[in-house]
């Protein structure tokens, strides 16, 4: 499937989710970027379109705008529809979600992505976008070799690499990479660290300024009885760190529910947990933008501020 038609499908779902009502044909051309061409080119790539969300799983509901004229029928995507069942998957499919979820949270937020969204509203359909960004999995990494380790842990192939070692000095490591996943809101690398013959885990937005996969595909055998999740659950979390936000009346649906209500107020409710993972937590909190205030603690207060005012800087 082309880059093109990924983007096309992920705005597409995007707009079906989250459109509160049925969206017409119409309607979708206008706001989803990708349909081009004349009309009868536009139906029959949305008629494609709508096969392959099916054969992914993905339920689209017809149905009229109103529901006492036989008027052109609409398209929508119901939460209750979307929603994945986690509790029987295994750590490999767990991953596998995870990767998913990477990059679409991370195709949220492109400018096609954003402008459908806007256009539903310039058509005065009502959407949240909470419906999307709800997913039970938000991890991102901004480093450049996530996508190379990715596809040498596929392909069985050795990567080599820079990593801090005790005294934060960079030093040259070779590893098998036998699995990626992520772990309380971070992407991690384990395998066999060819140097020390020993299972080692590398937390990937660690890994310095270089990073090559090495020699052949299928030069190591992932042994029969490793399980990622047991590397993982020996790291140390961070100190979680009591939050205090205040949230905008019936929005923010996700964050809400990481916490517990201390004061309830007409227009902003004011909410409390705690968080170890500060670089998740800022993120989120831009992504709903004016709907959150940052109460406490300062300093995540100073650092949402900064990151808001580096985002307008760069336009």
């Amino acid at each position: 499937m082309s880059s093109g038609k990924t983007e096309r499908l992920i705005n597409l779902t995007m707009a079906l989710m989250a459109a509160q009502r049925f969206i017409t044909k119409s309607e979708i051309f206008r706001v989803v970027a990708g349909y081009s061409g004349n009309a009868e080119s536009m139906e029959r790539m949305f008629e494609r379109d709508k096969d392959d969300l099916r054969n992914l799983g993905i339920a689209i509901e017809v149905g009229g705008l109103d529901p006492l004229f036989d008027d052109e029928p609409g398209y929508r995507i119901k939460q209750s529809d979307y929603a994945l069942a986690l509790e029987n998957l295994s750590a490999a499919e767990l991953s596998l979600l995870a990767v998913a979820a990477k990059t679409w949270q991370e195709a949220t937020f492109t400018n096609a992505a954003q402008s459908a969204l806007r256009k539903l509203r310039s058509l005065g359909i009502e959407n949240d976008a909470t419906k999307y960004i709800d997913a039970p999995i938000h991890i991102s990494t901004k480093n450049e070799y996530f996508s190379e380790i990715w596809r040498a842990t596929n392909s069985h192939q050795l990567i080599k690499f820079t990593y801090p070692n005790a005294k934060n000095n960079l030093e040259d490591r070779e590893l098998e990479p036998y699995g990626i996943a992520a772990w309380r809101g971070f992407w991690y690398v384990v395998g066999n660290d060819v140097k020390k013959n020993a299972i080692r885990v590398f937390k990937i937005e660690r890994i310095g300024d270089s990073c090559v996969a090495i020699g052949k595909t299928k030069a190591f055998v992932v042994p029969a009885n490793f399980e990622i999740t047991k590397h993982l659950i020996m790291l140390k979390d961070a100190t979680p760190v009591p939050i205090i936000l205040q949230v905008r009346k019936n929005c923010c649906k996700a964050i809400r529910l990481k916490g517990e209500m201390i004061n309830s107020g007409a227009e902003w409710d004011e909410i409390t947990f705690n968080e170890s993972n500060r670089e998740n937590l800022i993120a989120e909190i831009l992504w709903y933008g004016a709907d959150i205030k940052v109460i406490a603690p300062t300093e995540l207060k100073n650092r949402v501020t900064s990151a808001l005012k580096e985002l307008v800087a760069n336009g």
